[in-house]
This record gives structure tokens, sequence and C-alpha cells, in this order.
């Protein structure tokens, strides 16, 4: 039986892909024509719709053309499986990499939420969960010149504990040595101008606790919400979290959130 060729459109309409695409791979020398008429037209042949799906199976499973064209010159199954081994380690640090940024999507979100919730409606108090940290810099023992804490250099979750007898920023991170203590934490979230000013805010929370009859316990935890810091006549405000520790009998005369 005589073979039947078909015009590249008619071609790529059987093989429900593109014209462009046909074009591309005979330019790279991966899936060529059965033959070149004498005006430059592309014939093509069914039987080549085989190799043709093997190349999309390849590509489907992530190869890439240059090793899908290194496999199919050489035709060597212990080339193809070299070739799928290392995709297959590449899939695994792909889902890894979102998982990260699955968890980090998540804890950013809620993260955002509870600053929104809180701006702007005055001291709250909070139950909050022990958290890990990592410390980054003694701000005391080291005196930096000048401190500016950004999410390319620290990353998220970035913050600064104000205590007594010195300061040092602090990173919330899985495993971090510095354990930041559970309990209720009475809070206030604010915008301010970017500048030092958590050593007097964290001495004004510090006072209303007092005046409340709640006793302050351990530094204070100052966070930063660079995400949602709005800009207002050329002037950059920053979105502050401030917590401290507290006990107290009760309760009753300050708002009380779960969180």
């Amino acid at each position: 039986m005589e073979e039947k060729f078909f015009q590249i459109r008619e071609f790529a309409q059987i093989a429900r892909t593109s014209r462009k695409t046909l074009q591309y791979y005979d330019e790279l020398g991966l899936f060529q024509p059965a033959a070149v008429g004498e005006n430059g037209y592309r014939y093509y042949t069914l039987p080549q719709l085989d190799r043709l799906a093997v190349i999309a199976a390849l590509r489907d499973m992530g190869l890439s053309l240059r090793e899908i064209k290194a496999y199919l010159q050489c035709g060597d199954g212990e080339k193809l499986n070299s070739l799928l081994a290392a995709q297959l380690d590449r899939a695994d640090q792909l889902m890894e990499q979102l998982r990260r940024r699955k968890a980090l999507l998540r804890e950013t979100l809620s993260d955002n939420r509870l600053f929104q919730s809180l701006c702007g409606r005055g001291c709250q108090l909070l139950d909050w969960p022990p958290l890990r940290a990592a410390k980054l810099m003694d701000l005391e023992r080291d005196r930096p010149a000048c401190v500016v804490v950004n999410y390319i250099t620290d990353g998220l979750r970035t913050g600064l504990c104000v205590q007594e007898d010195g300061q040092f920023l602090y990173q919330r991170r899985e495993g971090g040595g510095l354990l930041i203590p559970g309990g209720t934490y009475l809070c206030l979230c604010e915008l301010s101008k970017a500048g030092p000013q958590e050593g007097r805010q964290a001495v004004r929370l510090r006072e209303y606790a007092a005046r409340e009859g709640l006793g302050p316990e351990g530094g204070c935890f100052v966070e930063y919400n660079d995400l949602l810091s709005p800009q207002r006549e050329g002037q950059t405000l920053q979105m502050r979290l401030l917590r401290v520790r507290v006990t107290a009998a009760d309760i009753v005369n300050i708002g009380r959130s779960a969180g």
C-alpha cells in the first residue's frame, strides 16, 4: 500500500499539536519530516506519530528537549534510565521546595491576618504558644552603627527582643536555639515612622501593663510586617506588633483575643 504523506498543517491537526511546534522540532533536529518537497514544504507520515508521542511523554515527565534529543539519537536504554533517574531527583527537590513554599504561604497569611486584626485596636491580650527562634545579632554586645531589618537579608518572621539588659534580633525558625515562652501576652499593633523607636514603645507597653495590674515578665518582643506597611506623603510607615508576657488574676478590664 502506498504510504500517504501529510502536509505540516494536516499532520499537526492529526497529532494535536501546532505547526510552530513541528517547525521548531525540525530546526532542533529533534523531529524531522519524512520528506521535504522541492518547494520546501514539509511532509509527514502516520508512523511518525509514535516518535512524536515518545517526545510528548518525555516532555510531560519534565525532560528537556536537549535531553530527549540525546536519548533519541542513541536509543540506549541505560541513557534513558539515567535521564529518568535524574528527573526523579529533580522532582523530589521541587516537591520539597513546594512544601517549604506552602508552609511559608500559610505562616505569612496567618501573620498578615493577625496584624490586620490587631492594628489600631489598642492593647489586647492574646494567648501565644511557645515558639522557637534563632538569635541573629546581640545589639548590645556587637553595637552596630546601623541595623536594617529586611526580608532580603534576614527573611520573614524577623523581630527584636527588648530587655532590661539589652536587645537582640531574632528570627522565628523551626528548630531554633532560642525558646520564646508561651502564655498570655499584652499586645499592641500600630503603624509608626520607620526608625529606632522600639525601646520607647516597649517601655510604654510595660507601663500600661503595670497600670492595669498585669505583671510583665521577660522582654518585649517586637515584630515587623513590611508587607503591609503603607506609604504616606512620601514617608514609609512600619507596622509593628509589640508583645510582652504578663500574669494577672483579673483580666476583665482588657479585651482578650485567642491567638
